[in-house]
């Protein structure tokens, strides 16, 4: 079933899809054509040219197509990747600005960058979710674009349940313990269970020792998977995602903003320029490090080997978003969390996970709610949902500031977003 496959890549321009064509060619996957789509045309031929060079210098035969219709990218394809950035890099940037203006903490994912993502690409998303049904409706969706856990979410909400979330935060945290322990990664497990961005681990096993309680002694505290205080990390005895920080840490956090001359946005505009430009010679054929300074580097890991588990049955253990059903107890059914599962027969199994550690119990229903309030705001064309939303969200510290901070987050994307906000 998943023999010499086509994939389909709905944001193709993006710089880590070289990652990904590597990881194709070393795993030596089954792919008989890829497809590269974006609506950014100088992207598209840059990346595409660079995959084509890849591809030769590995002696595979697989084609690559380039195309800027959604629909010649999922026509035919047995694995759609969607990772486009709907607004390109400047709309993150105005999001930043949003954020900045209200002193709301903020990161791609969190508050004001989260909220304007969302509702910029359910549009596009509707628009790919009727394509895919229509012409590939066997095929596997995995969904990068950022913010993962609600679009994926959205993406089951209308139809599309063959859709998994992706992440690089689950592999990179795992690169990091066997970084810290000197040891190889495939030795590492966790009991990772969450909401995208909002997971932790109860226990970190190395060839089935728990690691966790040495790890807060042994961890560079303030390198990028461990920004917590040593007191969070003593207290806790939990591995958490990096994103906690923005809700242990607000003040620090936004602090550290508020005297940054560049956002993280212009940070990574400036850094792709200069990634594009490398990619762009024609003696360029492997990753250069500098994308490693990329947040989301390793994220096309996670997407080979979802690809090599589907095509050969093995035991990988994958760190992904699905739909809960009963996974973890204190969760909805219909919500999607990101626990480790594994792939047989070309479906996915949740390992049994139980429930969530105590200490992000309540926030992480609570997060799931305000999700699940942005999705039926989105749904129903209900302003008043959005609203709640952000009464629910620790990082909005006053609900007096919404109606203007929503009413200005409508007006910023009007280019993007049906003004449904009253």
């Amino acid at each position: 079933m998943y023999e010499n496959v086509q994939i389909g890549i709905v944001g193709a321009g993006s710089v880590f899809t070289p990652e990904l064509i590597e990881l194709i060619l070393e795993k030596k996957l089954d792919v008989s054509k890829i497809v590269f789509m974006d609506i950014d045309s100088e992207r598209l031929e840059i990346l595409a040219s660079l995959a084509k060079r890849q591809i030769e210098h590995s002696e595979m035969d697989i084609s690559v197509e380039t195309t800027e219709s959604y629909k010649d990218a999922i026509i035919n394809s047995d694995f759609i990747l969607l990772q486009p950035r709907v607004g390109k890099g400047q709309m993150r940037i105005e999001d930043e600005k949003l954020a900045h203006k209200y002193h709301i903490p903020y990161v791609e994912t969190v508050s004001v960058p989260g909220l304007g993502a969302f509702l910029r690409t359910v549009p596009v998303y509707n628009e790919i979710a009727s394509l895919i049904k229509e012409y590939a409706p066997n095929a596997r969706i995995m969904n990068f674009a950022n913010p993962a856990g609600p679009l994926t979410t959205y993406l089951h909400r209308i139809g599309l349940t063959n859709t998994v979330g992706v992440c690089n935060v689950p592999v990179s945290y795992v690169s990091s313990v066997a970084e810290i322990f000197d040891v190889p990664e495939e030795s590492v497990s966790m009991s990772w269970k969450g909401l995208n961005h909002f997971a932790a681990a109860d226990e970190v096993l190395i060839d089935g020792k728990n690691v966790l309680p040495e790890l807060a002694e042994k961890a560079s505290l303030g390198e990028y998977y461990f920004p917590f205080s040593l007191q969070v990390l003593e207290d806790t005895k939990l591995g958490l995602s990096p994103y906690f920080q923005w809700y242990l840490h607000s003040d620090e956090r936004m602090e550290e903003l508020l005297e940054k001359e560049k956002s993280r946005g212009e940070e990574v505009k400036e850094l792709e320029k200069e990634l594009l430009e490398i990619y762009s010679q024609p003696e360029t054929i492997e990753m250069p490090e500098l994308l490693k300074k990329r947040g989301g580097f390793k994220y096309s890991e996670v997407v080979a080997n979802l690809i090599e588990s589907f095509q050969t049955n093995n035991h990988h253990v994958h760190y992904i978003n699905v739909p809960n059903n009963g996974t973890l107890s204190s969760l909805p059914d219909e919500t999607i969390v990101e626990v480790p599962a594994i792939v047989q027969n070309g479906e996915i199994f949740p390992l049994q996970a139980g429930d969530l550690p105590k200490f992000i119990k309540s926030f992480v229903s609570n997060m799931a709610t305000v999700y699940d309030y942005w999705i039926s705001a989105v749904m129903n064309k209900d302003g008043s949902d959005l609203r709640k939303a952000l009464m629910l969200d620790p990082v909005f510290s006053d609900a007096k500031h919404s109606d203007a901070l929503l009413k200005e987050i409508f007006a910023v994307n009007e280019d993007y977003v049906e003004n449904f906000y009253s």
